[in-house]
């Protein structure tokens, strides 16, 4: 069950940004296949996304210490 807690909110991330780049490939007229453009935003969505909440995690807890 802790899985899905994690996997859901991933899984949403990665469709949020393969709607968004696979729209602006095509938005763009640009040539090729949009589904990998689409597939490529929606990894580098969260994997940005993972490293900005571990950043985050990490300078709350540093606070938590000194004070």
């Amino acid at each position: 069950m802790e899985t899905i807690v994690f996997l859901v909110p991933a899984l949403l991330v990665v469709v949020l940004g393969y709607s968004v780049g696979y729209a602006v490939w095509e938005a763009a007229g640009l040539p090729g296949d949009p589904e990998v453009a689409g597939w490529t935003a929606g990894v580098v969505l969260l994997a940005v996304l993972t490293w900005l909440l571990v950043s985050w995690r990490r300078r709350v807890r540093r606070r938590g210490r000194r004070g």
